[in-house]
């Protein structure tokens, strides 16, 4: 059981646009388009902690570490950085959790340097946040963008549910060029959002 009760995103916003005295609609962005794919990535490499819960601790770091400049943008990608700053946390956990609930995290203030990490582990890594930040960006778009419901529903049955292409072209009365519209106008979307999330 946490001794802390639980913040808010608006309070994560807010502690902030405090922390780095700007104004807030560049960090509710950055919140709007990570959070899902920090979520989908704590997923998929741990299965024992509350992704929120890992999420929000890593911003809570994050916003003292930017606000700090601390983060060096030559010395590593950004979403490096995220990766380990995430996987950083979820060793904390496990520590925390190994102790029975004593105060063990680990510190995160020298993170003026990218964590070692060896090469099959950066690649596992770097293919995990890819896979995460595609389905946040599919689901982003899908749920979050002024789309019609009718081409949500056919590019969700054709695309993501693998239906061949008469059967939904039947379902939903369109042809198969109207089918091949939809699924192009779609992932490019869904393109423009992951590289959004991409700092290459």
């Amino acid at each position: 059981m946490n001794d802390f009760p639980s913040t808010s995103q608006t309070l994560l916003e807010k502690l902030a646009v405090e922390a780095t005295g700007g104004g807030g609609a560049a960090w509710a962005r950055f919140f709007a388009l990570y959070t899902p794919a920090m979520k989908q990535f704590v997923r998929m490499i741990d299965h024992r902690h509350d992704p929120d819960d890992v999420v929000q601790e890593v911003y809570m770091h994050l916003v003292k570490i930017l606000s700090e400049r601390r983060y060096d943008a030559e010395k590593s990608r950004f979403r490096t950085f995220l990766k380990m700053l995430i996987r950083r946390q979820l060793i904390g956990m496990y520590r925390r959790d190994q102790s029975h609930g004593a105060d063990s995290t680990m510190s995160l203030d020298n993170l003026s340097e990218v964590p070692a990490v060896q090469p099959e582990q950066g690649v596992s890594l770097d293919l995990a946040w890819m896979k995460a930040r595609h389905e946040a960006a599919v689901e982003h778009v899908l749920t979050k963008t002024a789309l019609s419901a009718k081409t949500k529903a056919i590019y969700r049955a054709h695309v993501l549910e693998g239906r061949p292409a008469e059967e939904v072209c039947r379902q939903f009365a369109v042809n198969g060029n109207y089918l091949r519209q939809i699924k192009f106008r779609v992932e490019k979307a869904i393109a423009l959002i992951e590289a959004e999330l991409s700092d290459e």
